[in-house]
């Protein structure tokens, strides 16, 4: 009898450790003391959040919101320089006038963006961190896009692909400067008082 309780309580405790190991694994999507869902839930885009977070090797070693911001900053970076690339790489094919005019000045607005995330890589401190959200701020606040660039040239595969791409560049600057915003929510100066 003794035996049948202790191998029924041994295969419970193992069953429980089990589903434990199971559900932190598939549902809590942790990042080392920050709940990436639950942070990417917060933002405009939470599925391309956390594809775009979950690529980043480096987010299993984040702590905070600001790991976060700067893994997602990097995401767009990326995202960004993956549309810069193909409208350049592009540039060389095309032979329409309104569409070379769109790749270039798709390609050029691409480039300033990724001159302000770029200022960010090697570590964000409060500066870096401030300048790239106002950037953020501005890009979603502006009009500049690829679509802007190319509304009048001819609709084409390179113009589909192009805005594709696109869309996805700032679908991943709008988490970027969600996350940002979570992580400087406590940040602001106090405010100072003259006597």
């Amino acid at each position: 009898m003794e035996a049948r309780s202790a191998i029924s309580w041994y295969c419970g405790s193992l069953l429980a450790v089990v589903i434990a190991l199971f559900l932190s694994v598939s549902l809590g999507v942790r990042a080392a003391g920050v709940d990436l869902k639950a942070s990417c839930a917060a933002t405009p885009h939470p599925d391309v959040c956390l594809r775009a977070l979950q690529d980043d090797h480096s987010i299993k070693g984040a702590s905070t919101q600001r790991d976060l911001a700067s893994a997602a900053i990097r995401a767009a970076a990326t995202a960004g320089g993956a549309v810069g690339d193909y409208a350049r790489d592009e540039l060389n094919v095309v032979k329409d006038n309104l569409m070379w005019q769109c790749l270039n000045e798709c390609a050029e607005d691409i480039e300033e963006a990724l001159d302000h995330l770029d200022d960010s890589e090697g570590g964000l401190d409060d500066d870096k961190l401030r300048d790239v959200k106002e950037f953020l701020d501005t890009a979603e606040e502006d009009t500049w896009s690829c679509d802007e660039s190319c509304k009048h040239a001819p609709n084409t595969p390179i113009k589909t692909t192009l805005l594709a791409k696109n869309k996805d560049f700032a679908a991943v600057m709008r988490v970027a400067n969600a996350l940002i915003k979570r992580a400087t929510a406590g940040d602001s100066p106090a405010p100072r008082f003259i006597n």
